[in-house]
């Protein structure tokens, strides 16, 4: 999937239409990062390296609050995927390359943020939000896990995230 806003959007817009959100999305999504390397900039200029410890502790040992109502970890594993990628449109490139009851495999191919963060010269930075992959399916359900070897964001060529139901 290529992340089409019709595939969310209640009637079709036209690819001119599309083109010019998807700008003004990455412009706001720019802004917001550019606001966050500037903030460490600054921490790290008044506190030295420990301010860019405290971020690269903060990506190692995300959290997410857990959901209270937990469900079938199946049924739970489909319905976070399909918010995930209801979430993802505009911003990211996919394709889902598995698609069994028990787990669900993707190819990021595409990361806005990823793009974002790489052109401001901060991926370390911008991997924060990948790190909170594992602690929201977590929190989603604790019968599910996720697994990745490759990141955007690190500078491989996909993100290769897998979703399933621990056993």
């Amino acid at each position: 999937m290529l992340g089409n806003l019709n595939e969310i959007l209640p009637e079709p817009i036209s690819d001119e239409s599309q083109e010019i959100i998807l700008e003004l999305l990455k412009r706001k999504m720019t802004g917001s990062a550019d606001l966050a390397v500037r903030l460490l900039h600054a921490m790290e200029e008044r506190f030295g390296p420990e301010a860019r410890d405290v971020m690269r502790q903060m990506a190692a040992s995300p959290s997410a609050t857990p959901r209270e109502t937990v469900g079938d970890p199946a049924t739970d594993l489909h319905e976070f995927t399909g918010a995930l990628e209801r979430g993802c449109v505009g911003s990211h490139r996919w394709e889902r390359i598995t698609d069994e009851p028990d787990r669900v495999g993707y190819l990021f191919f595409g990361c806005l943020w990823a793009e974002i963060y790489r052109d401001l010269g901060e991926p370390e930075l911008g991997f924060a939000f990948c790190a909170t992959d594992e602690p929201n399916v977590k929190a989603h359900n604790p019968g599910l896990g996720f697994t990745r070897t490759k990141v955007l964001m690190n500078g491989d060529e996909a993100c290769n995230h897998v979703f399933f139901v621990e056993s």
